[in-house]
């Protein structure tokens, strides 16, 4: 059953010695879909730009899968261990990056959870970013 909830998301982004930190809260879409934990919600809102932008996230034993969809389009897999690539649109313009996943722990159940992740984003095998994202699902 997929129901409305408030989620909090906090992403840690960082190189070298600097990082930056975006925090916000929204509500959105969370539960089960085919068997796998599904959450939702539309991103676009705390972007700079206003743009449409609509999030889901597919949890799975060993992955998640982070898939975006509007004015920005990709779909990235985090593995544990493992480097993805993933086509990453905007309006910007288009490029390929990988990702590798360092970690990936969730603690979710009907009512909601926490789902936290760390990856490493390259383009042309060098690094750009090092990410950790924690995201806290509650119910309305």
């Amino acid at each position: 059953m997929i129901k409305d909830v408030i989620i909090d998301i906090k992403g840690i982004q960082g190189i070298d010695d600097e990082s930056d930190t975006i925090e916000f809260t929204t509500d959105g879409r969370f539960g089960i879909k085919d068997g796998e934990f599904f959450i939702s919600y539309d991103e676009g809102q705390m972007l700079e730009e206003s743009l449409e932008v609509k999030t889901s996230i597919f949890i799975k034993p060993d992955s998640v899968v982070l898939q975006r969809n509007g004015a920005i389009k990709s779909r990235m897999v985090i593995e544990k261990g493992v480097r993805n690539t993933c086509f990453y649109s905007t309006p910007h313009g288009n490029m390929v990056l990988g990702i590798y996943g360092d970690s990936v722990d969730y603690d979710l159940s009907e009512k909601g959870g926490s789902l936290k992740m760390s990856y490493n984003i390259d383009s042309n095998l060098k690094l750009v970013s090092r990410n950790e994202v924690s995201i806290k699902i509650r119910e309305i």
